[in-house]
């Protein structure tokens, strides 16, 4: 069975979207830090049953600077765990998808949101 592991949120203001989560009910388990190589400040908060990555863009030029101003705030990607990874980048190649791997994790992949409809969908292994 496939799960949700992680909404990633791009967000104009990680400080208020943080204050918005836990007022939610959320838990801040990551505090506010700056991603470099992601161009972004990055806090993490979690309910039960998943987590919310919120990206703030340091960097206009970069994937999340990018994403915010051509789309505004909102849903940049999400995160799923499958039983069985190999499978469903086989079953994705039949619909002509290409899923790109990750260099340190053959098990992780990701497929582009040019194929998924506009999201950027990361594949973990359960």
């Amino acid at each position: 069975m496939t799960r949700l592991r992680t909404v990633v949120l791009v967000v104009r203001d990680l400080d208020r979207a943080v204050a918005i989560y836990e007022a939610l009910g959320f838990e801040l388990v990551e505090e506010a830090a700056e991603i470099a190589s992601v161009g972004a400040r990055r806090a993490l908060v979690r309910a039960e049953n998943c987590a919310v990555e919120l990206l703030q863009p340091i960097d206009d030029e970069k994937p999340p600077g990018l994403f915010l101003r051509a789309r505004g705030e909102g849903v940049f990607s999400v995160a799923l765990e499958v039983d069985d990874p190999a499978t469903a980048r086989s079953g994705l190649a039949g619909c002509f998808v290409d899923a790109r791997g990750a260099a340190d994790d053959a098990s992780r992949w990701w497929v582009r949101p040019a194929d998924a409809h506009g999201l950027l969908i990361q594949v973990n292994p359960a």
